[in-house]
């Protein structure tokens, strides 16, 4: 079926016969003769007259073919980022609420409550996409399974690349920005807070270590590069998932956050890609958070 109207395919002898838009929009598409409209026409209620014309009906449109694999989600995706973050968001209100509205960043229940609710988002859109759109698996799905030997070198390797590369960025930046006395006398913060006392790291060391590398490399990797890579093929899916990763942290990393985590963004796309699972980007996640309780032992970066 051609979208172009007659005029644009015209020759010597006129316009070629076929289905075009109706220029009346009775309905969608109208037979063109050769030398002027007729009444056939076809849409989404059928032919008009007469009601069996013998004419051939309009080309369906190609079938979708995947780039890559990965399974639909990228809508489900954005919708429980969403919810997550409304939950994070009504847990500090909550809090706020509870304390006459002196909110304590560094409280370590709130701390643990809010990114509760905000995985509960996260997987809920991993678990909704998996049932809707794929095979109600996570690991056939996701590629979802225990690490190997294999997932754990390039797991450790990759994360501390990952790490390597921020640190030296937030380095440059604290030098030349002359802040090195200034950020030497700050209290060391991870995931945007300043922990208090023995549970507070502890809480501060599960979420960081164990409970973001599982929820967030299945939301990143798992489902929305998967959603990508279906689309765009692998390159420009590593590459937009890293740059929504990276933005995503804004929120408790500050404004530098895209600049000093789109480098490690990249390089757990690339574990995804290369191995076809989770396991060696969760290690790598875990390595890199991991050691950044190291990289806080320098002052400048504190």
């Amino acid at each position: 079926m051609s979208s172009e109207s007659p005029a644009a395919t015209a020759g010597p002898s006129g316009p070629r016969p076929g289905w075009y838009p109706d220029p009346w929009r009775v309905a969608p598409h109208r037979w063109w003769d050769g030398l002027r409209w007729t009444p056939i026409l076809r849409g989404p209620y059928g032919e008009a007259w007469p009601l069996a014309p013998p004419y051939p009906a309009p080309a369906p449109p190609p079938p979708f073919r995947p780039r890559g694999p990965g399974i639909k989600g990228g809508g489900v995706a954005a919708v429980g980022a969403a919810v997550g973050f409304a939950l994070s968001t009504v847990v500090a209100i909550v809090f706020a609420l509870a304390s006459s509205g002196h909110l304590s960043l560094g409280d370590p229940w709130l701390l643990l409550a809010s990114q509760l609710g905000l995985w509960i988002g996260f997987l809920g859109a991993v678990v909704v996409a998996s049932r809707r759109n794929g095979t109600s698996s996570l690991a056939t799905d996701y590629g979802l399974a225990w690490p190997r030997l294999s997932d754990l070198s390039l797991g450790v390797a990759g994360g501390l690349v990952g790490r390597l590369i921020p640190t030296l960025l937030a380095l440059l930046i604290a030098l030349a920005g002359g802040l090195s006395s200034a950020a030497s006398r700050q209290a060391p913060t991870i995931l945007g807070t300043q922990p208090r006392g023995d549970f507070g790291w502890a809480v501060v060391v599960l979420l960081a270590v164990v409970g973001a590398p599982l929820v967030e490399e299945l939301l990143f990797r798992g489902l929305i590069q998967g959603a990508f890579s279906r689309r765009t093929g692998a390159v420009p899916a590593i590459f937009i998932t890293a740059l929504i990763f990276s933005f995503a942290h804004i929120f408790n990393e500050g404004p530098a956050a895209p600049l000093l985590i789109f480098p490690s963004g990249m390089i757990l796309g690339y574990l995804r890609y290369r191995t076809g699972r989770l396991a060696a980007g969760m290690i790598a996640h875990a390595t890199f958070n991991a050691s950044l309780f190291l990289v806080l032992l320098i002052p400048v970066l504190r």
